[in-house]
């Protein structure tokens, strides 16, 4: 392979032919004309207009030669682009470039070649124009001019379909922009439009037809094209127009827009004056399609500030009015109301019928609270099953009284959901201030519903100071236990339960106590609130039966013969699934069998939807040997249905029917009554409170099996009452000797 010579600014010369975007184009008369006519001056058979490329030349016109290319180490042309002037080989056969060159050795056997280099801009050669002979021959000075002169057109003819190529691309590239104009008003949705002010003529672009979907030719006029606004939209935009055009004032509004079709869509509009060299004045302006954007716009603003379930406001649009309101507070003397309202068993519900019917309890109490509250009230889900209302008012008009009592009336209206009455109370706290802090309010609001749901439920309870007292010392109160717990302070006392026909010790009830760090005893009147903290309590009785089975497994191992212990299970505790478990375990752990122990439930445990799990627990106790006994009997609800419906075995009568006997009729009816009921049903009754002769006397003559109280034997700690059931006779049998040595 002969090598090939390369110009100096061979890259260039590369870029230039390459932008002429000419190889392997299509061949034409006018190139076709300058090689039919080289051939006709110089009386040669070959003639071509070669583009000598990287590593080939091609032929844009040829006479005399099938080829339409060859390689650019075979190309004479190679050679000529290296000059200015003509090249001429006369035999090159003879020249030492050429003589092994393949187009000279075989066919076209090219003997003689005179070439001249054509260029595009004068300087950058990147054609040939060359005649070419069989066999050897001479090239005259008047024959080089001659082909000069032809190198000359062709250099014409080659900045011509430059020119023609440039309008091409130009033309492509402005069909380009206007079919890229096209798609990016239909994916931006923006239209142009404008309007000839004295004519009132209207030109629209192709979206503009699209957004409005008009199918016309012509675009509408004027009062046409703002037809398509809705009419509470229509003064706006018609003022914003006026003012544009005899103002000069631009304008960009939003507006909502009901198109041919009658489809609703949301557009932005803007307008300004462009004035034309002829003195007219156009309106000219853009229409934008973000019907879209603003419906995600509207979503992103409805999650940042409602509810997504029930669709009211959520806690951070309720801050941020509680916020404006107190600001708006100083302005004036209104009295500003928070009113929080939380659903009572609404867990039941879930747990019963499923989250479906939660959830559309949930929405259906957002809607009657929504639907109560007055115009001057705001009304927000805060979260799970908790609501909450602010109230403007007039201060001393118990608005918010008012209307706390009627949203309770409407959310205890039962839901009607799959063939179900679902029936849901509420509690609510209210606090009222014409001065206080959002802070305030809800600290204040959250303790009076607190303070509802300590005390019953389902009731709307303004806050006082007295609320406050009430917290501060429950506070204290759970203080003072966890303390004791922690420190292994909390101490079992135990009260005596006598057998009232045999005078002796049967049982004892452990009574919490708290040994105070000074060494001295609290009893229940200084912790009392914290026995209302479901979880205060359920440590309680967790340590309390530790400690009391702990100590009735000594008394058995020392002899004592007392027959069980009672312990009290507080609602909390007896409701857990759990607790039987924790039970029959700590007995196993001390040895006990499971008829030593008594326990003790109130009738509040046995209220409300828990009620089957209750059940569960205490038949699982009892099934195992476990006593129960149903403390302050006569002080609950439904007593009668308790004592048939669970396993009970014992009823203790409460000590406030004890205390009036011999004094209130009524009183001594009803111990009467509870104790032949509970004879009549073969249960144990134990009489509580028993502090005068008279009284054990009367209840011993009604056949009360135990008895209890001061007059018997006050409780005393685990030693004491070891020395109380040593004692011979016991202190309570020596006194009623005593009583009745007396009397004779």
């Amino acid at each position: 392979m002969m090598a090939f010579p390369i110009p100096p600014n061979e890259h260039q010369r590369l870029a230039a032919l390459h932008r002429l975007k000419i190889l392997n184009t299509e061949c034409t008369p006018e190139f076709d004309a300058v090689v039919n006519m080289a051939i006709a001056m110089f009386d040669a058979p070959i003639a071509l207009i070669s583009f000598v490329d990287r590593n080939a030349q091609w032929f844009k016109a040829k006479q005399g030669i099938e080829l339409a290319s060859t390689k650019r180490s075979d190309a004479f042309c190679s050679h000529t682009i290296m000059q200015e002037g003509v090249l001429v080989v006369e035999d090159a056969t003879k020249d030492q470039r050429f003589c092994n060159n393949d187009l000279v050795t075989a066919a076209p056997h090219i003997r003689f070649y005179a070439g001249i280099p054509v260029s595009s801009d004068g300087e950058t050669h990147v054609a040939t124009l060359c005649v070419i002979d069989t066999k050897p021959r001479t090239f005259s000075d008047e024959q080089q001019r001659m082909l000069i002169e032809l190198r000359n057109i062709v250099a014409g003819l080659i900045q011509a379909h430059a020119i023609a190529n440039e309008a091409k691309s130009s033309e492509r590239n402005a069909r380009q922009r206007r079919k890229l104009l096209s798609q990016v008003e239909r994916m931006s949705k923006i239209g142009a439009w404008s309007l000839d002010t004295q004519r009132l003529v209207t030109e629209w672009s192709p979206q503009v037809y699209v957004i409005h979907e008009y199918d016309g030719t012509e675009p509408p006029s004027l009062e046409q094209a703002i037809s398509f606004y809705p009419e509470h939209e229509r003064g706006r935009l018609t003022q914003k127009i006026n003012m544009c055009i005899e103002y000069g004032v631009p304008y960009e509004i939003e507006c909502d827009f009901i198109t041919a079709k009658g489809n609703q869509r949301r557009v932005r509009s803007s307008g300004e004056i462009e004035h034309g060299e002829d003195g007219t004045k156009f309106l000219i302006g853009i229409v934008k399609d973000i019907t879209e954007q603003s419906q995600q716009e509207e979503k992103l603003w409805r999650a940042a500030h409602l509810d997504s379930l029930t669709g009211i406001a959520n806690r951070h649009s309720f801050h941020a009015e509680m916020q404006e309101r107190i600001r708006a507070r100083k302005c004036d003397s209104t009295e500003l109301a928070l009113l929080m309202i939380d659903l009572d068993d609404f867990k039941d519900i879930n747990d019963s019928l499923g989250h479906v019917a939660g959830d559309v309890v949930l929405r259906t109490v957002a809607e009657r609270i929504s639907e109560t509250i007055s115009h001057n009230a705001f009304c927000a889900r805060l979260g799970g099953d908790e609501f909450a209302v602010v109230l403007s008012s007039t201060p001393g008009r118990g608005a918010a009284d008012e209307i706390g009592a009627k949203l309770l009336e409407e959310i205890n209206r039962p839901i009607r959901f799959d063939r179900h009455d679902i029936r849901v109370g509420a509690s609510i706290g209210i606090a009222v201030s014409t001065s206080g802090s959002e802070d305030d309010l809800f600290v204040r609001s959250d303790l009076a519903l607190y303070h509802v749901k300590q005390n019953g439920r389902g009731a709307a309870v303004t806050y006082t100071p007295d609320i406050t007292v009430a917290f501060e010392a429950k506070k204290r109160a759970v203080l003072m236990i966890k303390s004791a717990i922690s420190d292994g302070r909390l101490e079992p006392h135990y009260q005596p339960i006598i057998d009232l026909k045999s005078q002796k010790l049967r049982g004892v009830e452990a009574l919490v106590r708290v040994r105070n760090t000074d060494g001295t005893l609290s009893g229940p009147s200084d912790f009392w609130p914290a026995l209302g903290e479901p979880q205060c309590s359920r440590e309680i009785d967790e340590v309390m039966l530790e400690l009391a089975l702990r100590d009735f497994s000594l008394w058995k191992l020392c002899g004592l013969g007392i027959e069980f212990v009672s312990v009290n299970a507080s609602t909390s505790c007896i409701r857990s699934s759990s607790y039987a478990d924790r039970v029959l375990s700590k007995l196993d752990e001390y040895g006990l069998d499971p008829s030593e122990l008594k326990i003790e439930v109130v009738e509040s445990v046995f209220l409300g939807s828990e009620s089957n799990d209750v059940r569960a627990v205490l038949e699982r106790l009892s099934a195992e040997g476990v006593r129960i006994a149903l403390d302050d009997f006569g002080t609950g609800y439904a007593s009668l249905s308790h004592l048939r419906d669970y396993p009970i075995n014992c009823i203790k009568i409460d000590k406030s029917f004890v205390s009036g006997l011999g004094q209130n009729g009524s009183n001594t009816a009803i111990v009467q009554a509870l104790i032949g009921l509970g004879r009549s049903m073969k249960l144990e009754v134990i009489t509580e409170g028993i502090e005068t002769q008279g009284q054990l006397d009367f209840v011993s003559a009604l056949g009360s099996d135990f008895g209890q109280g001061y007059l018997l034997a006050r409780p005393m700690d685990a030693q004491a009452l070891a020395q109380y059931a040593t004692a011979s006779p016991l202190p309570h049998q020596a006194r009623d000797e005593r009583a009745l040595t007396a009397n004779a």
